[in-house]
């Protein structure tokens, strides 16, 4: 072989090609960034309109609906939803994967330009914004001091936010909590509609008279100054006195004289808790594309200096960091792939007794590694959960070719050949054997690499990193371990074998194994000749291990243990924020009752919502509990909270897959056109699931609206007073919710000044109906008049009301959510067991309920899984046949596969793991690596035919010969992966049921593929060339192959009979 022999003759020059590429590889793992998982770009773009006065129908008629039907027709829209709310209408378009983001927003801010004309004239113009999934909250810090909450988010805002800004990755920095100062106009009402003004002729004033405004230059000579207009208010005084109207008799109307002014703080809607106290909280969100460690370094180092000049009474505390979790994943796996490794070295030196062709073999792994790194860089790969899984998982893989290799090679030196031959002539004779079993493994993760999807983009890095490393082994394979072999250690003394069986230490082990080699012929020899017996027994273990399926139940992918949980918190509709914050403080304590709960974040009215509350639960970590995981700690959480009345609540864990809500394992849109009917067949689809065993917290999105005050203005006697709807819906709102009309200057700071109704008069509802609207039209009875005031009761009439808070549409439909979560059974079980029950019940014509979330990822996923099963399959027989160069006996090899899912099934149903993506995943790496040991039997079998043994003498000889690559190859990939399958660190529930499912299949394909694989050769050999030939004897052949000095060929033809040898033939001294 080429590259085998050049790396032989020049040593230094193969010494100098690995150390660059070990260089290479160094540098590339200090500029390999560290983070949760792979970049994945969602293209999103989201569409809000702000509608001043129009309820949750309205919104949805007259502004989402246009604006769904405007972009639904765009190139590479994939999904549409909508959230019509009081007064505002949110449409989120979802394109396919790899759509060009920036040119889907162009097509979307076209689309709504177009329809613009066509939407209500009261409507703000909309907002367009792509979402950035990538450009995640990493930290949340909390601020502490006994200055005040005031000041406290002071200091945050002036002092902290702009050092964390200013930090490289960082994309914004989230103030919530503490106290906004803001100037207040308290207006009151008697005393406006007694001097004949409104609240917009107040605001429109004002507005008017607080601005600054640069007016030109005066240039004289030689000097230039710039003049300035300065309208902005200085102090409370100013504002009071300024004149906001005047009189028919001339008099002036200053603000102090229908309002009063109040330097205070803004309304608190919404309030952060940290451990039930108040606190000032800021959230660190990072750039796309920002590293999370990196940015998370560069965090700690900025908060040490912005600590120095802080007041000494300001603390910060940490209450999110996602980069703990990242480097304790990261650091756990990294112990996996050292012990992984370990464990592999150890299984080499238990087989070979020779720590020469230990090192030379444990030395392809680190350059494999660090080499890999290299390879990762080039694909623009960071170290993330997909990624390092790869590499933990191909711990047991790397140092495969070189054992194989290095087993062939000293193999050839037990015989006699000199280490420069054997170095030779084994990796020549072993290399394409060894390229094939590589092959096989890459062509298995081409397909799961490009796999379509979300699951695909996941997996992308997964499986070209532990692609890239096998190439990677393969190269140091045929270049390292030839040379070390050959250049550097000695070669093996004639009766190295005898004197090793009679040693005081490694005589028990070589005896040991020459004793499991005359078994295994024993039961090769019988498998041989009762054929019909062994296959049927392979077959009925097969179909076995499949029944094993219907026990094991599905489900998509395992959310890990992270140590903490999402708990939502929902009063009834109409509670106050007040009343809100009571509650989160006794959830809190009932939350506090478990013992393994350490820190609780609480955010009161998220969104102002006032009647919920997110929490987020910190409990400790999972080493410390090994009797309770998070799913036990959950329903004792849960048990405590099923006390308290009239709560809605929803504990959820943090998910790889995180996508807005739509992660539950429970997610069934129920859609239809009639909210009436949508709602009774909802209603009857919640009772479904909740009749379901193995559901919990089941819910629908449905909500009845807070009671609210309904303002029907009659069109016709507003137009007769000349008053628009638009007009009456800012007057109301201007006078309740109020409007920052100013900007308030004190010092280098401006500050907002909002005008309002004094709080006496927005207490009730009943003082809206005297609420005045400035008229410009004529009185109802009498001729043509002047401006004047209308009041709200002239205009129509106001009716106590509830309506749906949110409506939602899917696909331009209304849906209603119905949601859960699981409890001591399969997803794939308990979607089956509702689809049952669905089936049951009346659905209303044209109506129906689908599935979402996680049923559907896992449908489609699993759909995906097995197309790249079937095409991984199909390219592991390209790879045989070409390298055979028969279509015949890559199916011969290939009957290890369905031997490698028996051994897959077992360890997972043992161990309790259900079938999952993941699981999926394993068993299709399987497919790869079991193939190894089928080509090294099959590749030295067809040799040893060519040579003129028979099939049976040829199989009882290069079973045994393989027997002992085949048990190393195969206990270090089971080593090396049993640290990822035992591990209970932070990830491994990502990894632990994949490594299981290889480690059985290995476990299982070998024992069964030494004895069914030769039964079928025998059946598969008949239907090649050589089957139909009659064989010539070996002496006749190894005649005609002498080589031109007269010395034997490369590969010697063993003793026959075989049968009757007591130690491996191959193994004898020369």
């Amino acid at each position: 072989m080429f590259i085998s022999n050049l790396a032989i003759r020049r040593p230094v020059f193969t010494v100098m090609v690995v150390l660059a590429f070990g260089v290479l590889g160094v540098m590339s793992c200090v500029n390999l960034g560290v983070d949760l998982y792979p970049d994945v770009n969602f293209p999103v773009v989201m569409v809000s309109t702000f509608y001043p006065g129009a309820g949750p129908e309205e919104v949805e008629q007259l502004v989402s609906k246009p604006i769904e039907e405007a972009c639904s027709s765009l190139n590479g829209i994939d999904e549409v939803r909508s959230f019509s709310r009081d007064s505002i209408s949110t449409v989120v378009l979802q394109f396919k994967l790899k759509t060009d983001i920036k040119d889907a927003s162009t097509q979307v801010r076209e689309k709504v330009a177009a329809i613009r004309s066509k939407l209500p004239r009261d409507i703000k113009d909309p907002v367009i914004a792509r979402m950035d999934p990538q450009a995640i909250p990493i930290m949340t810090y909390a601020v502490a001091s006994k200055r005040g909450p005031a000041e406290t988010r002071r200091l945050t805002e002036d002092v902290i936010k702009p050092q964390i800004e200013a930090v490289d990755g960082v994309a914004s920095v989230t103030i919530t909590g503490g106290l906004e100062r803001e100037v207040h106009i308290y207006v009151d009402r008697s005393k406006l509609d007694a001097l004949g003004l409104s609240l917009a002729q107040i605001a429109g004033q004002l507005g008017a008279d607080s601005f600054d405004m640069p007016g030109g230059r005066i240039t004289d000579g030689a000097s230039e100054l710039n003049v300035r207009t300065l309208g902005r208010f200085r102090s409370v005084e100013e504002l009071s006195n300024v004149v906001v109207a005047s009189l028919a008799n001339g008099s002036q109307v200053r603000l102090s004289d229908v309002a009063r002014v109040e330097d205070g703080y803004k309304e608190v809607r919404t309030r952060p808790l940290l451990d039930g106290e108040q606190a000032v909280t800021f959230e660190v969100q990072k750039g796309s594309g920002a590293n999370t460690v990196s940015v998370a370094n560069a965090i700690y180092q900025r908060l040490d200096e912005t600590r120095q000049v802080l007041p000494k009474d300001v603390e910060i505390s940490s209450v999110l960091d996602m980069s703990t979790f990242i480097r304790r994943n990261y650091n756990d796996v990294k112990e996996s792939i050292i012990f992984g490794g370990l464990m592999a070295i150890l299984v080499i030196f238990a087989f070979m007794l020779d720590w020469r062709s230990t090192i030379i073999s444990a030395v392809s792994l680190p350059i494999s590694i660090v080499t890999t790194f290299f390879a990762m860089w080039v694909m623009g790969f960071n170290f993330n959960m997909m990624s390092m899984m790869g590499l933990s998982l191909a711990i047991g893989l790397l140092i495969d070719d070189a054992v194989v290799v290095r087993e062939n090679i000293f193999r050839r030196m037990e015989m006699g050949e000199d280490r420069v031959t054997a170095a030779q002539r084994g990796t020549e004779q072993i290399g394409l054997a060894v390229m094939a079993t590589t092959f096989t493994i890459v062509a298995v993760f081409i397909p799961v690499a490009f796999t379509g999807g979300v699951v695909g983009m996941f997996f992308r890095q997964f499986g070209l990193t532990i692609a890239a490393a096998v190439m990677v082994s393969l190269f140091t394979s045929f270049t390292l371990d030839p040379m070390l072999s050959a250049r550097v250690f000695k070669p093996i003394k004639p009766g190295h074998l005898e004197r090793q069986r009679h040693h005081r230490v490694f005589g028990p082990f070589v005896r040991a194994y020459d004793a499991l080699d005359a078994y295994y012929r024993e039961v090769l020899a019988w498998a041989l000749t009762h054929k019909w017996t062994v296959v049927g027994s392979a077959v009925a273990v097969l179909c076995a291990s499949l029944a094993l399926t219907g026990l094991m139940g599905s489900d998509f992918m395992n959310n890990g243990d992270r140590g903490e949980f999402k708990l939502s918190v929902e009063a009834p509709a109409g509670t106050s924020f007040q009343e809100m914050e009571r509650i989160a403080r006794d959830v809190e304590v009932a939350v506090r009752k478990n013992p393994h709960v350490k820190r609780i974040y609480t955010v009161v009215a998220p969104s102002e919502e006032s009647n919920k509350a997110r929490m987020n639960v910190y409990i400790t970590p999972k080493n410390e509990r090994p009797k309770e995981p998070l799913a036990v700690v959950e329903d004792q959480v849960r048990v405590e909270l099923r006390k308290l009345p009239s709560l809605r609540f929803d504990i959820t864990d943090p998910n790889p897959m995180d996508n807005g809500g739509m992660d539950k394992p429970i997610y069934i849109q129920v859609q239809g056109e009639n909210y009436e009917t949508l709602q009774a067949y909802a209603r009857q689809v919640l009772q479904v699931v909740k009749s379901t065993p193995g559901t919990m917290d089941v819910d629908m999105s449905f909500r009845p609206g807070k009671p609210e005050t309904s303002i029907h203005v009659d069109r016709a006697r507003a137009a007769d007073l000349g008053v628009s709807v638009g007009t009456v819906a800012q007057t109301v709102r201007l006078a309740l919710e109020g409007e920052v009309i100013a900007k308030y200057r004190q010092g280098d700071r401006d500050w907002d000044v909002r005008l309002q109704l004094a709080p006496e008069d927005r207490r009730s509802p009943s003082t809206l109906s005297a609420l005045s609207v400035p008229a410009t039209g004529r009185r109802l009875n009498g001729p043509m008049a002047g401006p004047r005031l209308a009041r709200l009761d002239e205009l129509g009439s106001l009716e106590n009301t509830t309506g749906p808070a949110t409506i939602e549409r899917y696909q331009r439909q209304r849906q209603i959510l119905v949601t859960g979560v699981l409890s001591g059974r399969s997803l794939g079980e308990v979607v089956d067991d509702i689809k049952n029950g669905l089936d049951k019940i009346e659905k209303p014509a044209g109506y129906r309920a689908t599935f979402g979330g996680q049923a559907k990822n896992m449908a489609e996923t699993f759909q995906n899984m097995l197309i790249a099963l079937l095409i991984a399959v199909l390219f592991i027989y390209f790879v045989l046949a070409s390298q055979f160069e028969s279509f015949v006996h890559p199916l011969t090899i290939m009957t290890a596969l369905p031997l490698a899912i028996v051994g897959a099934l077992l360890a997972l149903f043992l161990t309790g793991n259900s079938i999952s993506m993941i699981a999926m995943i394993g068993v299709i790496l399987l497919m790869g690596l079991v193939t190894k040991n089928s080509i090294l039997l099959v590749d030295l079998t067809n040799e040893l035919r060519d040579k003129g043994l028979s099939i049976k003498d040829a199989l009882l000889e290069a079973g045994p010969t393989r027997l002992r690559p085949i048990l190393m190859t195969s206990a270090a990939m089971v080593l090396g992966m049993m640290p990822s399958a035992l591990s209970r660190g932070d990830g491994s529930e990502m990894r632990s049921p994949m490594a299981l499912a290889v480690i059985g299949g290995v476990i299982t394909s070998t024992f069964l593929t030494l004895i069914v694989v030769p039964v079928v050769y025998t059946w598969m050999d008949k239907l090649t060339l050589r089957g139909r030939r009659s064989p010539e004897t070996a002496d006749v052949l190894a005649d005609k192959l002498k080589d031109m000095d007269g010395q034997p060929a490369p590969l010697d033809v063993p003793e026959i009979p075989v049968a009757s040898a007591s130690v491996p033939a191959l193994r004898r001294d020369a």
